[in-house]
């Protein structure tokens, strides 16, 4: 910051200094057009109190002709001054040309670094950007690529999604009626066996029931048909089958 004000104050330095050159040629040239008419004046005064007007017409003529002849000697091209320090009227040419000397030396001296360095950076963050730029360039081309192809393809991916639905549909459809079909297969074996299970749960109820009321026809019938004799000869059979079961388990034991 303090390089750039330093900058700044010295090139308004030197443009004030120039400005105040350029002011002091300007107001010279100004005074040269106003001395330039005073010999014309002169004449035309000098001619109005004369006598005989021939004379007086021919020296003012006289007058008028000098006059426009030192005006024009006047617009005639100046001498330059160029090494006359010490003229107020016109500036010195290798003043001026000190002038611009001192303004490129600071250019060079306070300027240049800064100023070098600021077009180095502009023109790295120009390289950046113009990369950037052909970065997102490219990656746009290859995205209008992609939808390009998209595109291009919209019609095939098409049918093909509808025939994968048309698939899936059958798929699931024909999935659903082999499920149904197991299902039915399982309920029939299910109910075969719940039958089965039923029917000879029957049969031996019935075959119990059977047995029992046999059991008790026959109990009816020998209760009918027995005698206090039989019941003896079945006591007396009875006890002696139980004398020998002890026997035939001991026997049995000392054969084991």
């Amino acid at each position: 910051m303090k390089i750039k004000q330093k900058l700044v104050y010295a090139g308004l330095l030197a443009s004030a200094f120039t400005f105040a050159t350029a002011i002091a040629v300007a107001q010279e040239h100004g005074e040269g057009h106003g001395e330039a008419p005073a010999p014309a004046a002169q004449g035309h005064e000098g001619a109005a109190p004369a006598g005989h007007e021939p004379a007086d017409h021919e020296a003012a003529g006289g007058h008028e002709a000098a006059a426009h002849g030192e005006h024009g000697g006047h617009h005639g091209p100046e001498s330059i001054n160029w090494f006359d320090f010490g003229d107020k009227k016109k500036p010195a040419f290798l003043a001026l040309v000190i002038n611009f000397g001192v303004l490129a030396g600071l250019y060079y001296v306070i300027g240049k670094k800064p100023i070098t360095e600021g077009l180095k950076q502009r023109r790295v963050t120009i390289g950046k950007n113009i990369e950037e730029a052909q970065a997102m360039l490219a990656e746009a081309k290859e995205r209008a690529k992609k939808y390009q192809g998209d595109l291009a393809n919209a019609d095939a991916d098409a049918e093909a999604a509808r025939a994968a639905l048309v698939a899936s549909g059958t798929g699931d459809a024909d999935r659903a009626l082999r499920d149904a079909e197991e299902k039915a297969v399982r309920m029939k074996r299910d109910a075969e066996r719940l039958v089965e299970q039923e029917r000879r749960q029957l049969q031996q109820d019935l075959t119990v029931e059977t047995v029992e009321l046999a059991v008790a026809e026959a109990n009816k019938i020998l209760e009918r048909s027995v005698t206090a004799d039989d019941h003896a000869r079945l006591a007396n059979d009875l006890l002696a089958e139980l004398s020998r079961r002890p026997a035939a388990r001991s026997s049995v034991g000392g054969a084991s």
